[in-house]
This record gives structure tokens, C-alpha cells and sequence, in this order.
């Protein structure tokens, strides 16, 4: 799943971002809510990676 995507973690202040990477380009923030993990993203990430 997200085969081709960077994995990156990212420490900030009070939160730790887990970040999947690909594509070129301005960045987008997908956010899920809760019960939903990343995964509710993946039909969608190598699409949007593309443009």
C-alpha cells in the first residue's frame, strides 16, 4: 500500500506528524478524522501524487 511514497516522521511541538511523500510540487495536507487512519487516503494518493 503507497508503494512509491517517502515515509517521513516529523517531530514539532506538542505533535508528531507521519508524513507518506510523492510527487513534485506544491504540498497538500490530507487529513483524516477519527475513527479514520491514512489509510482512507490510498484509492485517491497515487492520483493526486501525479499532478
Amino acid at each position: 500500500m503507497f508503494s512509491g511514497f517517502e515515509e517521513r516522521t516529523v517531530d514539532l511541538p506538542g505533535a508528531t506528524i507521519h508524513a507518506k511523500i510523492a510527487g513534485e510540487g506544491e504540498p497538500l495536507l490530507l487529513l483524516h478524522g477519527y475513527p479514520q487512519t491514512h489509510v482512507m487516503w490510498h484509492p485517491i494518493a497515487q492520483e493526486l501524487a501525479q499532478s
